[in-house]
């Protein structure tokens, strides 16, 4: 259940479901060819969700302002993010401690995995990692923090009733053609994983399809394979697969997901994507890419399923980030 509003003097939590459906109007038209342009441009779903909004920065000193947001447990991101730079040592930090200071806090490095003095900002969006270990249940207060002069220059405070996105698992294909899989993730609002995906590639044109509504239909639009490649399905066995939905579309403009076969129109087997997900923003939503760990050269995800089913900066892979994520 999703709370709607929560406001204080400090604290603003907007539910992410009330800000989708706004921009999901008006309702698109899905179709297979005549519309397929217009369905993979639509940008509306995409503009101004960024994950749960937790509040506005106060406004304290050297120009500190802008917008944060939770992306997932350990995500934030900050929107119009502004900083003078003229702080002798202001970093961010993150604690649980009543008021914010950098006593018994922990101290983030900055958009680029980098631990120094922050720069100048000017209407930026960043994103930022939590600590190893540590959740936004963790923590109390986000804040730009002068360690020189212990000043806050800026902060918000995290309400312990944030509710944050999180992938989301749905249900599991099961049809005809020896359609089948585990149950399928929404991983954010662009990326499904579907484990154990089986299929005996005999069809003549199966496709991954996704559309309006409960059932698949020829108003549909096909999704790449993991390859990316929209050519008929061949034979699977098992396998886990990451699929990206195209252009600008994300699963809160889809009602289902399935296998469909485009020239004899018949539905292979579909699952049902639900009405309500709190689920994070994809990276290219917040138009920015994941952090990077300059002292290993690796791009630093710890908090996301790698995309692509690349390995983060722990060496996980992409199932071992979700056999711990639903424990």
């Amino acid at each position: 259940t999703f709370h709607t509003l929560l406001c204080s003097s400090h604290v603003e939590v907007v539910n992410p479901i009330v800000l989708r459906s706004r921009c999901l109007q008006p309702k698109l038209d899905l179709a297979s060819d005549d519309h397929r342009s217009s369905i993979v441009s639509h940008v509306d779903a995409l503009q101004g969700y960024y994950g749960t909004k937790i509040a506005d920065l106060t406004q304290l000193h050297h120009g500190v302002s802008g917008s944060v947001y939770a992306v997932d447990a350990r995500t934030l991101f900050l929107k119009n993010f502004n900083y003078d730079g003229e702080g002798p040592a202001a970093y961010f930090y993150v604690g649980n401690t009543r008021a914010p200071g950098n006593k018994g806090a922990h101290r983030l490095r900055d958009e680029r995995g980098r631990s120094g003095v922050l720069r100048k900002y000017r209407n930026e969006d960043i994103t930022l990692s939590l600590p190893e270990g540590k959740t936004l249940r963790d923590v109390r207060w986000f804040s730009v923090w002068c360690d020189d002069f212990s000043v806050n220059f800026g902060d918000v405070v995290i309400p312990n009733s944030l509710d944050f996105p999180r992938p989301t698992k749905i249900g599991q294909l099961a049809g005809i053609h020896d359609v089948g899989s585990d149950q399928i993730v929404i991983v954010d609002a662009q990326t499904l994983l579907i484990p154990n995906f089986n299929y005996d590639g005999e069809a003549p044109d199966a496709k991954f399809w996704v559309g309006r509504g409960a059932k698949p239909s020829p108003q549909g639009i096909r999704i790449p394979d993991e390859n990316g490649k929209e050519t008929p399905l061949r034979r699977y066995d098992k396998k886990t697969i990451v699929l990206t939905l195209p252009g600008d579309l994300t699963v809160f403009d889809i009602g289902h997901f399935g296998v469909w076969c485009e020239a004899f129109t018949v539905d292979f087997g579909h699952v049902r994507i639900p009405d309500q997900i709190n689920v994070p923003p994809s990276l290219k939503m917040l138009g920015i890419s994941p952090q990077v760990n300059t002292s290993k050269n690796k791009r630093r995800t710890p908090t996301r399923a790698p995309q692509g089913g690349d390995k983060g900066e722990e060496g996980e892979g992409l199932l071992g980030y979700f056999g711990q994520l639903f424990n």
